[in-house]
């Protein structure tokens, strides 16, 4: 017997079965993704599949010539070759050929693949991630010369504290910031977010004030035991958080967050009197005890005048004292005629916020001239909405309004319970001079250097608004798909190529702090 023969055509067969499938698999998760084969691709799968037909061919002709044969070996000795056997042999030959060409056409394919993917039809690169993706990958701390060479989130300070831990305000210092956190008082590099130096609170102690600003490179904190008047006062050398001096304040301490900075005299309200201390050595200048049944509420200073909110029984009035010496220059009766709350707003232009518990008493912010003459009043709710105030002024979001080329910014809360415009009134007359309306949550107000509004958005977005007509002049978006959160009691401060979010309540963790590039 002689033994049946396996020849070629049975591997060519298998080959030729297993090739027509991988093509047919690649044919068909193109249609399956919208995208057909192009190009060398295209070139090399018609090539394979004209093989496999080929090679599909040349096997059957072998199969046949076999079978004419008995199986085994022709009986003809002769070099002459017909029939099935010489249509089998060419078309092996043929196959052969065609799969020696695609083999050749893959590899042409693969060295010039790496161009191809590079760049599509219209010349934009497809290779490469998107600059949307590098930035939201490399969304992380990173040590940068400055913002703008930084990633659209470049750093972030973890939560410190315990839930709802309140923070008692900051300071922008240009390239670092200052946040008055419960456990002290920390200064970050506002490129890194590195902690430049701090100023922590005692043990047993939390930061309960801090001046609204700084002058001469000099700002007040003051920190109190729990339960216990906020009565140790500090003035701190912002360059490097030198301690120039500390005092431990008598009697009730602060009262609320009465304490401030003018030129180099640092003015505080403590204990139903007013105090002025130089800011270098903590020496006393001058004090102005309160008149009998009167009570100081508020104050601010700058370099010549200090303004100071009293309550006397259940009216109130404004002073205006000399800075340096504490000398009165005028003295305005508000119309106030039960108890209130107030706020200085602004010490040039004299601004100030008032809410009295007088249901249809004043609850406005209301404007004096230098002599003290009352020019405009605002009030806190009304027809654009509930306005934004200081904290404990009024039913609005706690924002201290910007006061700047005679208008008065503020947020205001219209149909819901979060303030979503910003609105700006004239100080000459009171008018609405603009209003700018946004579909999300406002969160935070800021004075950019240049002069131009700023908000903060809830989508971390800073908005830049013209400050003569609220038109807006630039939005701010980060590039990144993951952003921090942001709580609710945000304050945003402009820094060089950015600015820093400081979240000033933590309510679920949020970070203490992070820049926006």
């Amino acid at each position: 017997m002689i033994p049946e023969r396996r020849g070629p055509s049975t591997g060519a067969a298998a080959l030729s079965g297993a090739a027509f499938g991988a093509a047919a698999v690649f044919l068909g998760a193109g249609v399956v993704a919208g995208d057909w084969p192009t190009g060398w691709a295209a070139v090399v799968c018609a090539l394979v599949l004209t093989a496999v037909g080929v090679t599909v061919r040349a096997a059957a002709g072998r199969t046949a010539a076999t079978r004419d044969s008995g199986g085994g070996p022709s009986p003809d000795k002769t070099d002459t070759v017909t029939g099935p056997a010489a249509s089998g042999r060419s078309s092996f030959v043929a196959a052969v050929v065609v799969w020696a060409v695609a083999v050749l056409a893959a590899g042409i394919w693969a060295a010039t693949s790496g161009d191809d993917d590079e760049r599509d039809g219209g010349g934009t690169a497809k290779g490469r991630p998107s600059a949307s993706a590098q930035s939201s990958t490399s969304a992380r701390p990173t040590a940068a010369s400055s913002l703008d060479a930084a990633p659209a989130v470049p750093w972030t300070v973890p939560a410190v504290g315990q839930k709802y831990d309140e923070g008692v305000g900051s300071w922008g210092l240009g390239p670092t910031v200052a946040q008055g956190r419960i456990d002290g008082l920390f200064a970050y590099d506002a490129a890194e977010g590195s902690v430049r130096w701090s100023v922590p609170a005692p043990t047993r102690e939390a930061l309960c004030a801090i001046s609204p600003d700084t002058e001469e490179g000099i700002g007040l904190i003051a920190h109190g035991r729990h339960e216990k008047p906020c009565a140790t006062l500090l003035a701190v050398r912002t360059s490097d958080g030198k301690v120039m001096w500390q005092r431990k304040l008598g009697g009730t301490g602060l009262v609320g967050n009465a304490l401030a900075v003018g030129g180099t005299t640092a003015v505080t309200a403590e204990d139903g009197t007013v105090r002025a201390r130089s800011t270098e050595s903590g020496e006393q200048r001058w004090q102005r005890t309160a008149p009998k049944g009167c009570l100081p509420l508020a104050l601010d200073a700058d370099a010549t005048r200090t303004l100071l909110v009293e309550q006397c029984g259940k009216g109130a009035r404004l002073l205006a004292l000399d800075t340096r010496t504490g000398t009165q220059r005028w003295s305005r009766d508000l119309p106030v005629e039960s108890t209130a709350t107030a706020s200085v707003v602004s010490v040039a232009p004299a601004v100030v916020a008032v809410d009295e518990a007088d249901a249809r008493g004043t609850h406005a912010f209301l404007g004096f001239d230098d002599k003290g003459a009352p020019t405009v009043s605002v009030p806190l709710s009304g027809p654009e909405g509930v306005l934004s105030a200081p904290e404990g002024v009024g039913d609005g979001r706690a924002v201290r309004p910007l006061v700047r080329d005679g208008l008065l910014v503020t947020f205001a809360e219209r149909n819901s319970m979060v303030p979503d415009r910003i609105v700006a009134y004239s100080l000459k007359d009171g008018r609405k001079a603009w209003a700018h309306d946004d579909e999300r949550q406002t969160m935070a107000l800021a004075a950019e250097p240049d002069g131009r509004v700023a908000y903060l958005g809830s989508d971390a977005s800073v908005t830049l608004l013209d400050p003569a007509t609220g038109r807006t002049a630039t939005v701010l978006k980060p590039d990144t798909a993951e952003l921090p959160p942001i709580s609710i009691a945000p304050e945003l401060l402009p820094v060089p190529g950015g600015h820093v979010v400081l979240n000033q309540i933590n309510m679920q963790a949020e970070p203490s702090a992070f820049a926006l590039r």
